[in-house]
């Protein structure tokens, strides 16, 4: 997809000034006052990439010169030739600020919230004796976004989020819409809103999201999330909260959180899935699973920090057989078993005899660790999820500074630069944890606290980075974060803001979603560049999209420039071959006129070898054939005595090109028309037809076969079949021989149609050829 806004006017009198986010997803903060940063654009054009069922954000910001008082957003609808789209295609939203950590360190007002109500959040002073300037966030009401955009009070700027998602349905082509700024005490201002669907549709990732999802549903008539004790480590999730949530991630490219939960034993010894059952039912509910490797967590059999005894050892072996049996009836085959959480050095190796009996038992084990796991538990951790440190560069360059929040929030982009994945890419402790993991034929995904508000930095390192260092997927910490407490959320360590019967999206979570759309590009040009290798492997454009693909600069590189390049290249790929055009379409952008075309129409030299049928068609058809055993083909064979005859203009010697109904092998021999200054120019011959097989040989050497065994046409195909005969690979010197053999097993044979050369300043197809004759046909 590709959409377009268009606006009347950046500036709109006194009142306020319009400027478009490009790109939207940046690190780049909008802040209330102050200048704007360089990614906003007196620009009136915004241009995006997806494809059908792809989420695709823009964002605008809007400055006041004066308080503006309820400004409302309003979109009209989307259509085009398809038809419209139905409403809930376009999003709009407010980014609000909320007062955490910053990138840098220091507690501010960040923007990152998305929501349609702006009031029912706020931040107000909280000074304590240590910081006078603290602050903290309250509810104004209950916690609950509105299910669209309210009017906004602007008293000096506001960004605006738009998120438009393109209908599974969609066909190719191009839909306009409108949205239209209307402050209460000001001029409207109208935005005009294109988008091109592409036309192919993305892969699913090739790289696997995961998240730690700390929650878990509260059980009947238990208190959930909001009450007091419902949130201080592990969420309580009602099932239709539970369910939101799941859906708000799948709808973000994460497909598979990891459960705090498992199958457990009961009091008298036997399996206990009643509470994983409930678990698995609202994740199908919401489009996760069956079939997902499960990331459990408390579950039976789940590793231990010591040695085991060998009755243990085979305890735990069978107790794992029959939770993996569970679970296969459920239909999920894979199942991982968490070992303690990021545990390291003699911590790790403790745990190794649990983690042996779970790989004896046919289960698996994962789990966030660092650097040293691969030296202690490489041959028995099957899904290392690698701690990467993000807090402490950024902890040490802010100190170093002595940052405040102002400028925190100001050099948030530049902070990014400190924890780029390329500082990390080639460091001996990843690279020996990622390359073994992977000589062992298993995967690894990384994994990361500190959730800072780059949204452009998790694109990055949550899409094409995670390629680019050889990781297979990411488990992050964390979609919500423990110890919550209604308007109070650590933010710091979450994707998403929790409220009642669903989440708030954040800036750095629509990046998340951006990469996972990267990734989907790279999948989907991927496979199609290997599929395609099968049907074109000579093809130039395969090669020189290896080539680009081992040079995108994942690290800096302008990621919306690189997808649109990999969405460019899809669709070429996908052109390659044969495509039904026009003749003006197949020669589009080339100069016919400076094309000659010669009719071979002087007397050819003829001679028929006259065989029955069964000859022919047996299987010594070339021995019985005397032109190939006599070389007829070889220009020093004499000729001379041969019968002259015009070829095309019939089936028979006198009307010219065929030999009548006589089965066996008609030779033809003529020499090609070539001028001087055709010396450096691309050659080609066309045959209108012939009748049947035919082979064409040029100075005594074969150089094409139309045969039914190698074109694999029918008998009632190959006599009316036009066919191309290149001849720029041919050294060609001037009376050049061009001899052909036709066989004919039944009614009349030869070549009956006409046959002409075509010379060309530029490389033609063979479709190109044809659809020049075809031209010069219908002038006759």
């Amino acid at each position: 997809m590709s959409v377009l806004f268009a606006a009347s006017a950046v500036c709109h009198g006194a009142d306020y000034t319009v400027h478009l986010v490009e790109p939207a997803v940046t690190d780049h903060l909008i802040l209330r006052d102050g200048p704007l940063p360089r990614v906003c654009r007196n620009s009136s054009r915004i241009r995006l990439s997806g494809c059908r069922g792809q989420h695709e954000p823009a964002s605008f910001v809007v400055t006041a010169a004066k308080r503006l008082k309820a400004v409302r957003v309003e979109a009209g609808p989307i259509s085009g030739d398809d038809g419209t789209w139905p409403e809930d295609a376009l999003d709009l939203r407010v980014v609000k600020e909320y007062y955490v950590r910053s990138t840098a360190g220091p507690m501010a007002a960040v923007p990152m919230l998305l929501v349609h109500d702006d009031s029912f959040l706020a931040i107000e002073p909280a000074p304590t004796e240590e910081d006078p300037d603290a602050m903290k966030n309250v509810a104004r009401g209950p916690l609950r976004d509105a299910s669209r955009l309210q009017p906004v009070d602007i008293e000096k700027r506001r960004q605006f989020w738009v998120t438009v998602r393109i209908p599974d349905d969609a066909d190719p082509g191009t839909y306009t819409g409108r949205l239209r700024i209307v402050p209460q005490n000001g001029a409207a201002s109208e935005l005009t809103l294109e988008i091109e669907v592409y036309p192919f549709d993305l892969e699913a990732p090739m790289l696997e999201y995961s998240i730690y999802y700390p929650v878990r549903l509260a059980e009947e008539g238990e208190s959930d999330w909001r009450s007091e004790d419902g949130w201080r480590s592990v969420a309580r999730l009602t099932p239709d909260q539970y369910r939101i949530e799941l859906e708000n991630m799948v709808a973000h490219g994460l497909t598979n959180p990891n459960i705090y939960g498992g199958v457990g034993v009961g009091s008298d010894g036997s399996l206990d899935g009643s509470k994983m059952e409930r678990i698995l039912s609202v994740r199908e509910e919401a489009g996760v699973g069956p079939g997902v490797p499960l990331y459990t967590m408390n579950a039976a059999a789940e590793p231990v920090d010591r040695a085991l005894t060998d009755d243990e050892k085979t305890e735990r072996i069978e107790l794992v057989r029959e939770v993996k049996a569970w679970y296969r009836g459920r239909g999920y085959p894979d199942v991982y078993w968490a070992a303690h959480d990021e545990a390291w050095g003699d911590w790790l190796a403790r745990e190794r005899d649990s983690m042996q009996a779970i790989h004896d038992g046919g289960g698996k084990v994962f789990v966030a660790c660092s650097g040293d796991f691969f030296k202690i538990v490489g041959d028995v951790l099957h899904r290392p999820v690698l701690f990467i440190d993000l807090t402490s560069p950024l902890d040490a360059v802010a100190k170093k500074r002595q940052v405040g929040s102002g400028e925190a929030l100001r050099s948030n982009a530049e902070f990014a630069q400190f924890i780029n994945f390329e500082r990390y890419a080639s460091q001996e402790k990843y690279r020996r944890a990622i390359d073994g993991v992977h000589r062992l034929g298993r995967k690894i995904f990384t994994y990361s606290t500190y959730r800072a508000p780059l949204p452009d930095w998790q694109r990055r390192h949550e899409g094409l980075g995670l390629w680019r260092m050889g990781f297979d997927g990411v488990m992050n910490w964390a979609y919500c974060h423990i110890n919550g407490e209604g308007a109070n959320q650590a933010m710091h360590f979450a994707m998403v803001f929790r409220v009642d019967g669903g989440v708030l999206d954040t800036l750095h979570w629509e990046g998340f979603r951006e990469g996972v759309d990267d990734v989907r590009y790279l999948t989907t040009l991927l496979t199609t560049l290997n599929k395609v290798q099968g049907y074109f492997p000579d093809d130039p454009l395969i090669a020189e999209t290896r080539s680009w693909l081992g040079a995108i600069d994942a690290a800096g590189g302008d990621l919306n420039a690189i997808r649109r390049e990999m969405a460019q290249r899809i669709i070429a790929l996908q052109d390659l071959g044969h495509e039904d055009l026009t003749p003006a379409e197949a020669l589009a952008g080339i100069d016919v006129e400076r094309i000659r075309i010669v009719a071979l129409d002087e007397p050819w030299r003829f001679k028929l070898v006259e065989l029955d049928v069964d000859t022919v068609m047996g299987p010594d058809q070339d021995a019985a054939d005397e032109g190939l055993q006599g070389r007829w083909f070889d220009p020093t064979v004499d000729d001379s005595q041969w019968t002259r005859m015009r070829v095309g203009t019939g089936y028979t010697r006198e009307t010219g090109g065929g030999w009548g109904n006589k089965s066996g092998y008609g030779w033809y021999r003529t020499e090609l028309p070539l001028a001087n200054q055709d010396a450096d120019r691309f050659r080609y011959v066309h045959f209108s037809a012939c009748d049947e097989d035919t082979w064409v040989y040029l100075n005594g050497r074969e150089i094409l076969e139309h045969s039914l065994e190698s074109t694999g046409l029918l008998t009632s195909e190959i006599w009316i079949t036009p066919f191309v005969v290149p001849l720029n690979d041919a050294a060609l010197r001037g009376n050049d021989l061009l001899a052909v053999r036709v066989r004919n097993t039944e009614a009349m044979g030869g070549i009956w149609r006409p046959v002409r050369m075509v010379v060309s300043d530029r490389e033609l197809t063979d479709q190109q050829v044809k659809a020049v004759i075809e031209l010069d046909t219908a002038k006759e």
